[in-house]
């Protein structure tokens, strides 16, 4: 089994020691594996080569640019607080205006079907009228029975 995975971190030197050794007993006795770690060798070298040298660090200009940004954030420790005392304050103004600015709706609401029944309220006052209503509507029940009974 040629360890392809395995080939670049040996190039590289990155394996550990056991690993290492596998894989190097390996490429010494593959032709193909061999070839292909030269190849990626080959290929490291040119990139290493071909890569620019990091810049040289400044520490005395990163050190002013730092000391700089602790003396900006020092004169000002009163502005960081304002917004959020004013979005604090303007929240709580809200709330007070939505529990108590707003009018009152009266929670005793009439439905529409009280106000037909508040309507009529006189004609149901007589209970007698009222009783024949209701023997109508037992009637009507009946006869629906009777059509019922025959669709079946």
């Amino acid at each position: 089994m040629h360890p392809e995975s395995e080939l670049i971190a040996f190039v590289r030197g990155d394996l550990p020691p056991a690993e290492r050794a596998r894989v190097a007993a390996h490429v010494d006795g593959c032709s193909a594996c061999r070839r292909a770690a030269d190849e990626s060798r080959v290929v490291l070298e040119a990139l290493v080569a071909g890569a620019p040298a990091p810049p040289p660090l400044d520490w005395g200009r990163y050190q002013a640019e730092l000391r700089a940004r602790v003396a900006a954030s020092r004169r000002a420790w009163w502005r960081r607080p304002v917004p959020t005392v004013l979005a604090a304050g303007f929240a709580t103004a809200l709330i007070v205006f939505a529990v108590h600015g707003l009018p009152r709706t009266p929670s005793d609401v009439v439905t529409m079907e009280e106000t037909v029944l508040g309507a009529r309220l006189p004609l149901l006052q007589q209970y007698q009228i009222v009783e024949r209503l209701d023997m109508l509507e037992d009637l009507d029940a009946i006869r629906q029975l009777d059509r019922l009974g025959g669709a079946r």
